[in-house]
């Protein structure tokens, strides 16, 4: 069973600036904190970013540019974390990874 949203994205207290807040990222489908870049590869090799379309073609099913970073958990699940914007409307997700 998939982990609910509140528990795959988690806020992480840290003694930084009022203004910002960090985010701790598990892995949806077993919970784990153990989360790594797609098959430990390079920074350039896991994150892409997408141009600002009209089209709905963002994994979210959303219009616009979004960022893609592949990811992979200790437990092997493979999933993308998507941040999409467009027009000022801003979408975060998570998305399972085949």
């Amino acid at each position: 069973m998939p982990v609910p949203h509140s528990e795959a994205l988690v806020p992480v207290q840290k003694d930084t600036q009022e203004w910002s807040m960090q985010w701790q990222l598990m892995c949806p489908a077993c919970g784990t904190d153990s989360v790594e870049n797609k098959d430990f590869s390079p920074d350039h090799e896991v994150a892409t970013v997408h141009p600002d379309r009209d089209d709905y073609d963002s994994p979210l099913g959303t219009r616009g540019g979004y960022v893609r970073v592949d990811l992979t958990c200790g437990e092997g699940h493979g999933f993308a974390f998507i941040i999409g914007n467009h027009k000022g409307a801003e979408f975060v997700g998570v998305v399972a990874r085949v």
